[in-house]
């Protein structure tokens, strides 16, 4: 009798029964979810071609990026807006997904993802600092557009865009802060563990 009342209760128990099983599966099946999403960005931004068809550029030139018109489209929205940092912004969804996958979990996901957006904001403004080359095909700088946005808050106290020593002052001061929210919103920090983990 005591096997048999016993058995309800294993199966209910959060780190052992069928919940967590299933919790952990489709954990895993996100996890490798976002590994294949940020493959998909890496070849996106690597055969990045401005003068591919987009949202923002209707042309009838052949798609030359490597993951067809979704990856031209893809990474043209991305350096629009973060300009190189968008490299940078797909390494939390790295982490994200090795814990997701590992069924570890990542908790908190409404402030994880609110310090992973800060993060390449920081990140796009630290790429803004450096004087884009004559080749670059953008308007904007080499962070985009959310870049070239949080640097005109200097950009008033200095009085123009900033550029040569100060700039890279201020991507010194941006980089700890940057850091921090990587950490916080990667889930390396303040972490508790995640769904579908055996807690003590």
């Amino acid at each position: 009798m005591r096997s048999g009342a016993s058995a309800p209760l294993a199966l209910a128990d959060t780190g052992h029964g069928i919940q967590a099983f299933a919790r952990r599966q489709v954990g895993r099946l996100v996890g490798a979810g976002l590994f294949l999403a940020v493959a998909f960005g890496v070849a996106s931004l690597a055969t990045w071609n401005v003068a591919d068809p987009s949202f923002s550029h209707a042309t009838n030139n052949t798609v030359t990026n490597a993951m067809g018109y979704a990856g031209a489209v893809f990474s043209d929205l991305a350096m629009q807006f973060f300009g190189l940092a968008a490299v940078a912004a797909l390494v939390p969804a790295v982490i994200w997904g090795f814990l997701l996958f590992s069924a570890r979990g990542v908790d908190r996901l409404p402030k994880r993802g609110l310090s992973w957006f800060g993060f390449a904001l920081l990140a796009a403004a630290m790429a803004g600092c450096v004087v884009p080359p004559k080749t670059w095909p953008l308007p904007t700088g080499l962070g985009g557009v959310f870049g070239d946005m949080v640097l005109k808050i200097p950009s008033v106290v200095i009085g123009g865009y900033p550029t040569g020593l100060i700039a890279s002052i201020i991507a010194i001061l941006l980089a700890a802060p940057a850091l921090w929210l990587f950490a916080h919103g990667s889930a390396l920090i303040g972490r508790k563990n995640g769904f579908a983990v055996m807690e003590d």
